[in-house]
């Protein structure tokens, strides 16, 4: 799913660090049409891949009975432990972009 894995902002394409673990080798699927691109003349950042070790993960995320609240208190399956994100987190309104 490329709309998770690239992140388009004008005329740079940004490759997100997703934190599911099934798919860190996601991004492989798309290297040949990326290097297309930049020798296209588009811009290409790559945010660094996380180790995905256990520290990423709240381990008792899944088993909480409170697992559909804790978004609300700003509790989430993944840690600040290492930088990840989805690139369908982000929506562009005119010039500005924000994270949901």
């Amino acid at each position: 799913m490329p709309r998770d894995l690239l992140l388009v902002v004008g005329e740079e394409i940004i490759e997100s660090p997703m934190a599911w673990r099934c798919r860190f080798f996601e991004y492989r699927a798309y290297r040949r049409l990326m290097k297309e691109y930049f020798r296209e003349g588009v811009k290409w950042t790559t945010a660094p891949k996380p180790q995905m070790s256990d520290e990423l993960y709240d381990m008792g995320y899944i088993e909480s009975h409170e697992r559909l609240e804790l978004p609300a208190r700003g509790q989430f399956v993944t840690t600040e432990f290492e930088p990840c994100f989805d690139a369908g987190d982000f929506q562009c309104a005119g010039k500005d972009i924000f994270a949901s």
